[in-house]
């Protein structure tokens, strides 16, 4: 399992966005990992993240979920 930071957006298809420190280890992570779980602090709809700023391609994600500050 791979907990994600905040400042993580994913899209419904499992897209990633990370900003700040968030792009350290996580993007590595996913593309190692067997089951990646990203704890995004957005969840947006397919098509709201520009695809020229993905860092981790849905095909990574297993699940996505939204938690909160």
């Amino acid at each position: 399992m791979l907990g994600l930071a905040h400042d993580i957006i994913g899209d419904r298809a499992g897209n990633l966005l990370y900003r700040k420190t968030a792009r350290n280890f996580g993007p590595v992570m996913a593309t190692a990992a067997e089951l990646t779980i990203a704890e995004v602090s957005k969840v947006v709809d397919v098509g709201q993240i520009d695809p020229e700023n993905v860092i981790t391609p849905g095909i990574f994600v297993d699940r996505i979920l939204e938690v909160s500050r």
